[in-house]
């Protein structure tokens, strides 16, 4: 790189904090409290008894959740509605993320004494995305690339199996390594991040097997990032659209300016805000201009809403109908690290959707 990355630039990764810190996913598709309870159950800090969660905006509320015996991972399926053969599909890149945790960042010529040893960790947008839909219980399946010759690759596949996610279409390249993310994070929590493409980024000339064309034209809903090269992802939204299966693109990771064709095939687009910004051209430092912005994108013709990350504030979900919904952000007293937090609130959303669809629900 030609300069220190900027705190929080590149986007956020690491699924283990990523559950600890999630965003709330839009209250339209299903109450965003059921979204948290999900985790507070699986830690154990929410019983799972009879009227712990709050009714859904139609007024239901489920009665699997009175069930004592039932399983965390169980509970999160049937709030998710995904008890479905249906599995939501995410392609995208997998990473091992190397950990440097610095007291701040260095001035030029500066050398800095780390506060703690380093730590490898699994990684990689579309990791962290199937890792965090699968623990939620969306039946989620993972198409993307690791070495074949380094011991990352193998790792990070067993990372995302003992998530639960489904790893037989990641092929494992011949030459090129396993993706790498170096980050280096602040004891104020911030974050910043250097990327090794590796195999995330030598994908083959015609990217999509078979067998993953068919996975994604059977997926619930796709899951897409933008660590990967773009033909790759119009590759896997163009089968997913011929089979109306919907499209989720998460923005984070893009370094380039996002062509008009994938936009066009996708259904839902999630920046944050400094990635809406870099997307329209246009102001984002205020509500009125991610509104704005955000509105400018349904020149696509198949978005039909855009999902803005705001950070601390929450999210706001901006529809091609002219309805804004605003979500505030769960509130923790400290925040211990933001890595993962943008990747796991893309997935939660995108398996509120998908069970929402399967439900029958706008």
């Amino acid at each position: 790189k030609m300069r220190s990355p900027l705190p929080g630039e590149r986007g956020e990764r690491n699924y283990p904090s990523a559950l600890a810190a999630a965003y709330l996913a839009g209250r339209r598709v299903w109450s965003a409290a059921v979204l948290m309870a999900a985790l507070l159950v699986a830690a154990g800090a929410l019983p799972l008894v009879a009227g712990a969660l709050p009714a859904s905006p139609r007024g239901h509320r489920l009665s699997a959740i009175a069930a004592p015996a039932m399983s965390s991972r169980s509970a999160m399926a049937a709030m998710s509605g995904l008890q479905n053969p249906r599995q939501l599909v995410v392609v995208g890149s997998i990473n091992a993320d190397v950990y440097l945790e610095v007291p701040r960042l260095p001035g030029p010529g500066e050398t800095l004494a780390a506060s703690a040893d380093p730590r490898v960790l699994p990684g990689g947008k579309g990791a962290n995305q199937a890792a965090a839909a699968a623990l939620l219980g969306g039946g989620c399946q993972m198409i993307g690339q690791v070495g074949a010759s380094d011991t990352l690759g193998p790792e990070m596949l067993a990372h995302a199996q003992a998530c639960g996610v489904d790893t037989s279409l990641v092929t494992r390249h011949p030459t090129a390594t396993t993706g790498q993310a170096y980050i280096i994070l602040q004891s104020s929590g911030e974050n910043s991040i250097i990327i090794v493409g590796g195999a995330n980024q030598q994908w083959p000339e015609m990217p999509l097997s078979e067998a993953a064309l068919e996975a994604v034209s059977r997926a619930s809903c796709l899951l897409l990032q933008c660590e990967i090269p773009e033909r790759v992802n119009v590759a896997a939204a163009t089968a997913a659209r011929a089979a109306g299966v919907p499209v989720v693109l998460d923005v984070g990771g893009a370094e380039e300016e996002l062509s008009a064709e994938l936009l066009a095939l996708c259904t839902c687009v999630s920046p944050n805000e400094s990635e809406l910004a870099r997307m329209t051209g246009m102001p984002t430092d205020d509500e009125k201009q991610v509104i704005a912005a955000a509105r400018t994108l349904f020149k696509h013709a198949g978005i039909s809403e855009v999902v803005v990350k705001l950070g601390s504030r929450g999210s706001m979900r901006v529809g091609s109908n002219a309805e804004v919904l605003r979500q505030i952000a769960f509130e923790v007293p400290t925040v211990v690290d933001t890595t993962g937090a943008g990747d796991c609130f893309t997935a939660a959303y995108a398996v509120a959707c998908a069970g929402a669809i399967i439900r029958g629900i706008s």
